[in-house]
Parts: structure tokens; C-alpha cells; sequence
């Protein structure tokens, strides 16, 4: 999409570092560049996600990376979202331009590729270009939804439910 273009309803007027600025509806809107919109839904009534914790205390959702729904592990201690790699071949996740990176985890250093996922949804908050790492499958027994996804969104936590909203 172009500077003056208008798409579904949307129109595009400026392009600036991490953010963009959108009119829809007669209404200016500063965007930062990876979150998602959805037409016609105002700020107030901005995308929710409650989570509640299993009988441990645990935070576990689903979502979807490019359309294929997955379990995730709430993990606010994770820098980014973080993926087994046979998950992220089948979820679509391109693998071939990932780059290699050294992480410290809880069982120590590893490596891992560091991506960019196109799309990932947790209930109705969307968010694109999410940064993530894959690491093989016996160093990540599942998916961690990593602070590259809760940084884009306020998070509330009372007892048993977390409640993530997206933010605009």
C-alpha cells in the first residue's frame, strides 16, 4: 500500500520509523508497525484475550501462526516467542532465511534461528511480523509466547485470569 492509497476503507497517510498513520472512518489513527487493525474497531473497544491459569498456576493458550492453531506457554521471562522446530515447519514458519543466534535459557546457552513469524493471532488480538526463535525440538518441548507478543499489549493479571489487550 502507498502514501495517499486507499484500501477497504482505509487510507494510508504517512509512513514514519516503527509507526504509520491510517485514517478510517473520518478518524486519524497512529499504528506501530507489526500490530494488527481491524476496520472499524475504535481504540476503546480494543482487541481482549482472558487467559485463565491451569490447576499449577500456569498460563496456557491457543492461537494460530499463519492460520494453523497451536498450544502456547505464557512465558513473560521469554524475550521473544519461542518455537520447536518441527511447530514451525508446520505452521508454515520460512526457515530458510532464519539466522543464527546464541540465547541463554533457563538450561542454559543454545542456539537458535531468529525469524520473523508473518502472522500471529491469540484469541481476537492479531499481531504481524512477531520476532521469534526456533530452536530444536529436545531443547523446547513446546511454544512459549514470548514478550515479542505481550509487549504489544497491556497486560492485567488477577488471581487465575490474564487478561491481554491489544494495544493501538
Amino acid at each position: 500500500m502507498a502514501v495517499g492509497e486507499t484500501v477497504q476503507g482505509i487510507r494510508l497517510l504517512a509512513v514514519q520509523d516503527q509507526q504509520v498513520v491510517i485514517e478510517e472512518g473520518g478518524k486519524q489513527r497512529t499504528l506501530r508497525i507489526g500490530l494488527g487493525f481491524t476496520p472499524g474497531i475504535a481504540s476503546e473497544s480494543a482487541a481482549v484475550a482472558v487467559i485463565t491459569a491451569d490447576g499449577r498456576g500456569q498460563f496456557f493458550v491457543v492461537g494460530d501462526i499463519n492460520g494453523h492453531s497451536l498450544r502456547f506457554l505464557v512465558d513473560t521471562g521469554a524475550s521473544v516467542v519461542a518455537l520447536p522446530r518441527s511447530i514451525a515447519e508446520r505452521t508454515g514458519v520460512a526457515l530458510n532465511n532464519a539466522r543464527n543466534v546464541s540465547v541463554t535459557t533457563a538450561n542454559g546457552r543454545a542456539r537458535a534461528g531468529r525469524v520473523l513469524l508473518n502472522s500471529l493471532r491469540i484469541g481476537g488480538i492479531n499481531a504481524n511480523l512477531v520476532e521469534a526463535i526456533i530452536m530444536e525440538d529436545a531443547q523446547l518441548a513446546m511454544p512459549l509466547l514470548g514478550m515479542s507478543f505481550l509487549k504489544r499489549t497491556n497486560m492485567k493479571n488477577e488471581g487465575d485470569r490474564l487478561t491481554l489487550i491489544q494495544r493501538y
